[in-house]
């Protein structure tokens, strides 16, 4: 899973248009690193870092004075890459349909509900954890999901950020919209026919290294691109029906080419 926290690029400039004021990813990036999140996780590769991604905010004008213009930038990266598309929709239902289907979605979090931030926010809808949605904060830190009101308006707090149900959501986008971008991926090389190795076994995937949250499974003998290792548990990208994933496998599980 490709993740990545706005404050980790303090020294990315990400200026509003006609200010002196200096501003970076890490003050005013979220959007910059959702949608690098969203692009990465669904193409199964790195298209796109944080400072490529801010520099195409940048150069399409989808920096604007509060903060990135989300439709400007999509359409930016659907046009540079192709296999790439987006829709909106304020239903969480269509969301969740869009979501169990592969695809992924950047949720826009208003001023008057707070779950993800004290005022607006972008944050990655990245799955379905049985009725309710796996959120990728772009804003991380320790006991951010301990704080104000959000212990109660959270399934439960993760990694990356946190688990909530449809009618959290619902109340934390209410006073956005769109309030919901979601993407879609159907191009690119097909990883699993012409990967750099096979499977040894079926395996489940996961989406850290410590094999705890299944996000789905390869089978005996399918093709997959080997994208290494994270703590010792190989790493790799596989095919889907609209898309790619990426997840971890058990060790010795995989013959390489």
């Amino acid at each position: 899973m490709s993740y990545f926290n706005q404050n980790d690029y303090p020294d990315i400039k990400y200026d509003r248009p006609n200010t002196s004021k200096v501003e970076t990813i890490a003050t005013s990036g979220c959007g910059v690193c959702a949608c690098c999140m969203v692009v990465d996780n669904l193409a199964g590769r790195e298209l796109y870092s944080v400072a490529k991604m801010a520099k195409l905010a940048l150069t399409c004008g989808a920096r604007d004075n509060y903060g990135t213009n989300i439709t400007t930038l999509l359409k930016a990266v659907c046009k540079a890459n192709s296999g790439f598309s987006y829709t909106t929709t304020n239903d969480e239902n269509a969301l969740i349909r869009h979501l169990k289907a592969g695809g992924m979605a950047i949720c826009n979090q208003g001023d008057s509900y707070n779950v993800f931030s004290t005022s607006g926010h972008f944050v990655v809808a990245y799955r379905m954890v049985g009725s309710n949605i796996d959120i990728l904060d772009p804003q991380m830190y320790d006991g951010k999901y301990d704080a104000y009101d959000r212990p109660n308006r959270i399934v439960k707090k993760t990694k990356y950020g946190c688990v909530v149900t449809k009618s959290e959501l619902a109340k934390a986008t209410a006073d956005r919209s769109p309030a919901y971008f979601l993407v879609s991926y159907k191009g690119g090389s097909p990883v699993a026919q012409y990967g750099n190795a096979k499977m040894k076994s079926a395996q489940s995937t996961y989406c850290d290294s410590n094999l705890e949250d299944k996000i789905g499974s390869v089978s005996k003998g399918e093709r997959v691109l080997y994208l290494g290792t994270g703590e010792g548990r190989p790493m790799i990208a596989y095919k889907i029906s609209n898309g790619y994933k990426v997840g971890f496998v058990k060790k010795d599980t995989i013959d390489r080419d």
